[in-house]
């Protein structure tokens, strides 16, 4: 989409929603102190929003300075939150930028929470580039963008050992840790990470990331729901392990509905229903990658090197 076009398009948006002040003034006064908005797709599943709440938590003790917002990408979870009366409701990322503008706030980072650079990051990129261009009586001194879980390499080497933390965890009526095995996983034990997968070229983040677990682990796969590895593609490798049981685990950020029902649900096309159809025991982790305090510090890593960027 042209940028420009785009600019307009949230422009007139916000004017209709009486989101941005009237005669292009900031309501409040400049603030001195930065922002970070953190946006993810989103999860209509109070408990999978733990995830949510420990990344919140952790980027307030690490930017104790900074004011720490949330927005949520997907319309339909917005409103089915609201529709629903929770306490707790959320703007999308264009409302969101408009409030801090709003409220004075000139330095902020935007932290995509997002696995790969998909759809959904390029859609928020171009809502950061739209208020980019909206005119100088819009504009933030410094409003960037913080890149999503796997950009680099190292972030790569880095999810890898942060996913190891977890692998003798599995769910309970208190997450806890249940088993000692090996930092390398266990000999009768596949774990096995379902990731969304897309139709977008950076799918393919899934099939490196698959190969880096297998360098580092004994009988660790990744698979997609929607894309490249799928299901058959990792049975055949828990096949070829001749392991016995399987630990699956949601390769997201939250354990929402894709984890709760294509994962774990008792239904005969989700993944734990179709591995115990194979004859594997199984056992489910619904934990969502947020709750996972060196996933978290990744996504932090990459605040900072926004933060770094600012003029």
């Amino acid at each position: 989409m042209n940028k420009t076009i785009a600019a307009i398009g949230i422009f007139v948006i916000l004017l209709i929603t009486g989101t941005l002040s009237a005669c292009g003034q900031m309501q409040g006064p400049v603030k001195e102190n930065p922002a970070v908005l953190i946006v993810v797709f989103g999860t209509s599943y109070p408990e999978a929003q733990v995830a949510f709440d420990n990344m919140k938590e952790i980027y307030e003790m690490e930017f104790p300075d900074a004011e720490i917002r949330i927005a949520f990408t997907s319309d339909f979870i917005r409103n089915k939150i609201q529709e629903r009366g929770d306490e707790n409701t959320f703007d999308s990322p264009v409302t969101a930028l408009a409030k801090l503008n709003d409220e004075g706030y000139q330095d902020v980072v935007v932290q995509s929470l997002h696995v790969i650079t998909g759809y959904e990051f390029h859609d928020l990129s171009n809502v950061v580039d739209s208020f980019n261009n909206l005119g100088e009586a819009y504009a933030f001194e410094n409003l960037v963008m913080g890149t999503p879980l796997l950009s680099t390499v190292e972030d790569y080497e880095a999810a890898v050992e942060a996913l190891g933390t977890q692998f003798d965890y599995i769910s309970g009526p208190e997450l806890e840790r249940t088993i000692q095995e090996s930092p390398r996983n266990s000999t009768d034990t596949a774990i096995v990470f379902m990731g969304h997968g897309t139709e977008h070229p950076a799918n393919s983040a899934y099939s490196q990331m698959s190969n880096i677990l297998a360098e580092e682990y004994d009988n660790v796969f990744l698979g997609t729901v929607e894309g490249y590895p799928a299901f058959e593609d990792v049975l055949e490798q828990v096949k070829d392990s001749g392991v016995s049981k399987v630990r699956l685990m949601p390769f997201m950020i939250v354990a929402g509905d894709h984890a709760s029902n294509d994962m774990a649900g008792p239904e005969a096309d989700s993944w734990k229903s179709m591995f115990e159809e194979e004859g594997f025991e199984t056992e489910i982790l619904l934990k969502g990658m947020g709750e996972n305090d060196e996933i978290a510090d990744i996504y932090v890593e990459h605040t900072l090197e926004a933060f770094d960027s600012f003029e």
